[in-house]
């Protein structure tokens, strides 16, 4: 698979690294926003400045604010495109249903 998440098994807690603000010299404009859920917003970058060299990323961050991380990348191929969208898409219905945690269960 060419596609690439990277969870972090056992690894350093990211609760003791909040992600950094983007400089606004660095600040780029989605390619895609997914939408907002839980105060997160979901977008589709596009980047070709790390080591991977041109991907695509869906990122996370809380909504209003500067700052994002990449959940997923991909290559930047209409695969990679197809992935990330449906990587998107996985992720903004998991923030809607932690956004929903709070409702009583309707029967």
């Amino acid at each position: 698979m060419t596609n690439i998440i990277r969870p972090n098994f056992g690894g350093r807690s990211r609760e003791d690294e909040p992600a950094a603000p983007i400089p606004e010299a660095d600040a780029v404009e989605p390619l895609h926003v997914y939408g907002t859920a839980a105060g997160y917003l979901v977008a589709l970058m596009e980047d070709a400045r790390g080591p991977e060299g041109h991907v695509l990323k869906v990122v996370v961050g809380p909504a209003g604010q500067n700052l994002c991380e990449a959940v997923a990348v991909m290559p930047a191929t209409e695969e990679g495109r197809v992935d990330a969208d449906a990587s998107a898409m996985a992720v903004l219905r998991a923030l809607e249903i932690v956004e929903q945690g709070d409702a009583p269960a309707s029967a």
